[in-house]
């Protein structure tokens, strides 16, 4: 073969590849080429920025704002965010269910099929926007239409759901929720209500009223409201060209909720009108929004509020972690301080430390924290005597303690708040926060967490040895006194001698029950009647001696330590072991 009959040859070769390849790479892969067979248009949504519905009673057009979509025409308004992404996502996964090719049709076919003048189109517009939906008839399979694509001849048989979706009125495009504001922005709360004008602020992290008093407000009556208003769902739109407020109510309205979010720089405003005849629902008008729409009737609820009900139902407003002393003051008698160290609390008597009962701190800690004031009695408080708050029978302050200077604060005990404690009337003590000029009422319960009597605050364990440590033992128990001591063979007898052995199993009992002896609870008081005692000494030189008394309240007995305040009661198993006989005749 020539050399020049060659060169041709593979020039065209070449050229015939290239044209090829050049042709493949125009048309869709395989995959792509299936899914365009599958659905009737393919394309990414988040390029989407406009939706235009026409056919129906008027143009709808919805227009995407930076991440909001809001209504365009016929009314302004904001645009549901969960119908744009239904409408969105049904248009980009409508299935074809049968096509037939516009080859095969005729022009008259078209216009049987509802699809050559479309009485409803759905546009969408934005980056690679697919063609205009334009829907037809229902087919003789019920919940399926057909369906054409503007600029093509093909017709296609597709579920009736998207062209139901759009086949609405333009207020189901319209957000039903009264504001697109999370509740934890909002740090501004003011009402105009028939009782007044409240307003309600976030200072510090906590909320306040600041009208018509100045007052702790309570953090869930202030976002209970909030949300209340938030979550309050739009039952329909009044009519928005020519609206007369006057017809609903609004032209004065019955009270008006304003909402400020530190996320918007408008803020939120619900104007509350009449009530409607037929359904019992309430008009009321949103200011940023200028719609006019039907609530239900339960946001008629903020007419009757007062400014009592946002009011914190806290006695004080104290945070614990902060709290390292409590001293409870009751007139006339000395005080109790109880000292945490750590995450243990103990009983301060000056540099002497006591262990306490945690179950007392704790009941204290929940009376403070979780009863609530009963009722408001006087908000400026002038006449202290009046409630027994000039002198008051109890006074509870939380403080900071430092035992030594650090850069913030000097050693020494900083007082964060107090309660104070006045008369009791009708099942209710007067109390105060002495850092606020108001007089509540308390369930007079509350008293009984907070006991002032040292003595129910010490710890309920009475001894804590180990039983080897006692050495001996003095015991007169219905009249008969025995004394032992721990010798190296075990119990025998001491002082003065006497008939029989000692029991010295019995004895063994005793001491391992003094050693661990627990009260089943403390009283204040002192033992009224004495029934015998028992006296022992430890290893280490401490003497003490347990008083036993009368039959307790549930079992047991009373007892006492001689020397230490108050009286406790005795299980009955312990009462039984420490009055087991220790010598046998």
């Amino acid at each position: 073969m020539k050399t020049k009959t060659t060169f041709l040859l593979t020039a065209a070769a070449a050229g015939l590849f290239a044209f090829i390849v050049l042709y493949e790479s125009r048309r869709p892969g395989t995959r792509e080429a299936a899914l365009r067979e599958e659905y009737v248009a393919l394309f990414e949504q988040d390029g989407i920025d406009g939706i235009v519905i026409a056919g129906g009673e008027a143009e709808i057009e919805l227009r995407k704002h930076g991440s909001r979509w809001r209504v365009e025409a016929p009314v302004k308004d904001r645009a549901d965010v969960a119908v744009v992404s239904e409408i969105l996502a049904r248009s980009a996964t409508l299935r074809k269910e049968a096509s037939i090719r516009g080859e095969e049709l005729e022009k008259k076919q078209l216009k049987s099929f509802g699809v050559s003048k479309s009485n409803l189109r759905l546009k969408l517009t934005g980056r690679n926007a697919p063609p205009e939906f334009l829907f037809g008839k229902e087919t003789a399979v019920d919940g399926r239409v057909y369906l054409r694509l503007e600029g093509s001849k093909n017709v296609h048989i597709v579920s009736g759901d998207l062209r139901a979706l759009i086949a609405r009125p333009v207020d189901a495009f319209r957000d039903h929720r009264l504001a697109d504001v999370e509740g934890t922005h909002v740090d501004k709360v003011s009402l105009k209500i028939p009782a007044g004008e409240i307003a309600i602020a976030k200072q510090g992290g906590q909320w306040q009223l600041t009208q018509p008093l100045k007052a702790r407000a309570g953090e869930r009556a202030v976002t209970d409201l909030i949300g209340s208003v938030l979550n309050t769902e739009i039952l329909g739109f009044a009519p928005e060209a020519g609206a007369n407020l006057a017809l609903y109510g609004l032209s004065e309205p019955r009270a008006v909720v304003t909402l400020h979010a530190t996320s918007r720089d408008e803020p939120v405003r619900l104007e509350i009108g009449a009530r409607d005849e037929k359904t019992g629902n309430v008009y009321a008008r949103l200011a940023a929004r200028n719609a006019v729409c039907l609530l239900p009737q339960r946001v008629e609820r903020v007419l009757g509020l007062q400014p009592n009900d946002f009011r914190d139902r806290r006695l004080v407003r104290v945070e614990l972690d902060m709290v390292d002393r409590i001293t409870l003051q009751p007139a006339g008698k000395p005080k109790v301080v109880l000292q945490r160290r750590q995450e243990q609390w103990e009983l301060r008597d000056g540099n002497a430390a006591a262990p306490v009962n945690p179950a007392k701190v704790q009941a204290l800690l929940e009376a403070i924290q979780s009863r609530e004031i009963r009722t408001f009695v006087d908000d400026v408080a002038s006449d202290l005597p009046k409630y027994g708050l000039d002198q008051p029978q109890l006074r509870v302050t939380f403080s900071a303690y430092s035992s030594e200077n650090t850069a913030e604060a000097l050693a020494g005990e900083e007082p964060i708040v107090t309660a104070a404690f006045g008369r009791v009337e009708e099942g209710q003590v007067f109390a105060r926060s002495e850092d606020e000029p108001y007089v509540v009422g308390m369930e007079a319960s509350i008293l009984e967490a907070l006991n002032p009597d040292l003595a129910t605050w010490r710890a309920l364990a009475v001894f804590d040895y180990s039983p080897e440590e006692i050495t001996s033992l003095a015991t007169s128990i219905a009249g008969a006194t025995v004394e032992l001591e721990r010798g190296e063979a075990g119990w025998v007898r001491s002082g003065t001698a006497g008939a029989g052995t000692v029991d010295a199993v019995n004895a063994e009992s005793l001491a391992n029950t003094l050693a661990k002896l627990r009260a089943v609870r403390r009283e204040p008081g002192e033992l009224a009647e004495k029934t015998g005692f028992i006296a022992f000494k430890t290893a280490g030189g401490k003497a003490h001696r347990l008083l036993l008394g009368k039959p307790a309240e549930g079992g047991g007995c009373l007892g006492a330590v001689e020397g230490e305040p108050g009286i406790f009661a005795i299980s009955a198993p312990d009462e039984s072991a420490l009055r087991l006989p220790l010598i046998r005749e």
